[in-house]
């Protein structure tokens, strides 16, 4: 990975800022949901989540896309938690071995570089006991804080965006 690379928004980031209350990823009123929680360290985030049967695709493992979607969203926290309004472009996922459900996995994600005004490039990863399960690259691209109230978002709902 490249060496550190600064990110910092204008909005009011926050630790416990979600997606949305009912995003697939962290929002706490999806039920069927992996209510990630992830908090900011240096040049990203850290965090945590367990599969369960609502995850499942072959017995007793994760579907991938539900891995690929936690990946995702570790990904996107990066920006969102330093106030960042941005969406995903790009992302590709390298599994390395199935994820069982039922067990506490960690979750990584950081910001590589930032390519121009727009671009921003974030590695992750998901490890159980310290080894990888899979990892992705993914582009992200900053929009206007309106992208988000154009698609649905209400006034309020996502504050840490100027939302």
């Amino acid at each position: 990975m490249a060496g550190t690379v600064g990110v910092s928004g204008s909005g009011a980031a926050g630790q416990g800022a979600v997606h949305g209350e009912h995003c697939f990823g962290c929002g706490p009123q999806n039920l069927a949901g992996v209510a990630m929680a992830v908090e900011l360290v240096e040049n990203g985030v850290i965090g945590s989540c367990t599969f369960d049967e609502r995850h499942q695709g072959a017995p007793g493992l994760a579907h991938g896309g539900i891995v690929a979607a936690v990946l995702d969203e570790a990904s996107g926290s990066v920006p969102t938690r330093n106030g960042i309004p941005a969406v995903t472009a790009k992302l590709a996922v390298n599994y390395r071995k199935p994820a069982p459900l039922h067990r506490p996995m960690r979750v990584s994600a950081t910001l590589d570089r930032r390519e121009g005004d727009r671009k921003l490039h974030i590695t992750a990863r998901l490890e159980l006991d310290g080894e990888l399960i899979a990892e992705s690259d993914a582009m992200f691209i900053i929009v206007p804080a309106e992208h988000f109230r154009t698609h649905g978002a209400k006034e309020g709902e996502l504050p840490f965006l100027g939302v």
